[in-house]
């Protein structure tokens, strides 16, 4: 008679854990991700050539860690004030669970560095909520003075 009774609670266990995971899912199925190119465009109003590189990574709110994209080597953009147009492959974009999709933020981290050795290299991460947030303007590179030294500046207009 006990044996019985200890072997339906265990069955009845068994029955539940068995819903729970039914109603609420396996939570270690992989995110299935969606990547495309950015393509960003550069303006230099420094008068002096610059050089650009991009990196950085996407983030889907924290589902599956950052997702870094290829780096974009160190590009030149010209002095003469024309648009450079750089593309960043395979940026997470999208990534998708069985039953929620997710917009991916984006972190773009640029380095410009200029021809003059006597003019401070820039460091600046510029950040997207959507993929297209900077796909429709121009990234203007200047140079400041900081103090005694040249500073360049990378700044966004839409």
């Amino acid at each position: 008679m006990k044996q019985r009774k200890v072997v339906s609670i265990i069955g009845m266990l068994v029955v539940l854990v068995g819903t729970l995971f039914m109603m609420t899912g396996c939570g270690n199925k992989p995110l299935n991700y969606l990547k495309e190119n950015v393509v960003l465009k550069f303006k230099n109003e420094t008068g002096k050539t610059c050089y650009v590189e991009i990196s950085g990574y996407s983030n889907g709110l924290n589902l599956d860690g950052a997702q870094k994209f290829p780096s974009v080597l160190k590009t030149e953009i010209p002095a003469d004030g024309t648009e450079k147009t750089m593309t960043v492959k395979d940026v997470t974009v999208i990534a998708k669970t069985s039953n929620r999709t997710y917009n991916c933020h984006v972190w773009f981290e640029m380095e410009t560095t200029s021809i003059d050795t006597n003019v401070r290299t820039s460091y600046k991460t510029f950040y997207a909520e959507t993929k297209d947030q900077y796909s429709n303007g121009i990234f203007h590179i200047t140079q400041e003075a900081d103090g005694s030294a040249q500073q360049l500046i990378v700044s966004f207009n839409n």
